[in-house]
């Protein structure tokens, strides 16, 4: 890859930390057009479109740099993510084989078997492989967000809180985790932080009817004075 398509993916990569979406599709285009067969720049433009819900032009992109690049096991993983999220199961299951063979001892692998054991209702083994995974990759979003969750869902409000706002803060323009930390904040209390985490997400997401029922949900609390407190 030239010094010049770095340079734009780099741009791009800034402006994706900074929430600017349509600068950060436009900058990673661009690094495609200079690329030729490379298939990192729509490795960069298939996550984005998936984070920001365009499944479908997420899942061409990401194919495309499966062609390019067949033993990239971090590309198989993005496109098995955006093959669930479109429903395509058994292209999901594809992908996350091939993720798995490619990299045994990944932090995507840790991932994928953690949120198998989650989705058997082995809360500890998912927690045990969420933190292989985390150990490998401390700031990716995706695993912060899975760790968050399951510990929420566990009851350890406190231990799972920094997780989820770490997953916020790392990938701005995702409206799923700017919803699930709203949610939290909500549930705790914090409903100043609720309703600036919920509104983002709306901002990034209109269309996202769980986002109005949670901002519905703030406006019932906001109305009631048992609730105006700020969490411990």
């Amino acid at each position: 890859m030239s010094a010049e398509t770095d340079r734009v993916l780099e741009s791009g990569r800034i402006a994706e930390s900074e929430g600017n979406v349509r600068e950060a599709v436009v900058r990673y285009e661009a690094a495609v057009k200079l690329s030729g067969d490379d298939a990192r720049p729509r490795l960069r433009l298939g996550t984005l479109c998936h984070r920001i819900r365009n499944y479908t032009r997420a899942r061409e992109t990401l194919e495309e740099a499966s062609r390019i690049d067949p033993n990239d096991a971090e590309v198989a993983f993005r496109l098995g993510l955006t093959c669930d999220a479109l429903g395509d199961r058994e292209s999901a299951r594809t992908a996350y084989t091939r993720t798995m063979m490619l990299a045994p001892s990944s932090w995507q692998t840790w991932y994928l078997i953690g949120r198998d054991h989650r989705q058997l209702g082995h809360a500890e083994v998912a927690r045990l492989a969420y933190r292989r995974g985390l150990d490998q990759a401390p700031e990716e979003p995706e695993i912060l967000a899975e760790m968050g969750t399951l510990l929420w869902e566990m009851g350890l409000r406190d231990k799972a809180y920094p997780f989820l706002e770490q997953a916020a803060q790392r990938c701005p323009v995702d409206p799923g985790l700017a919803l699930q930390l709203g949610i939290a904040d909500l549930e705790r209390g914090d409903l100043t932080a609720a309703r600036r985490r919920l509104t983002g997400a709306k901002h990034l997401d209109p269309s996202d009817r769980r986002i109005d029922l949670a901002l519905q949900e703030l406006a019932i609390r906001r109305r009631d004075p048992r609730h105006h407190h700020r969490a411990a």
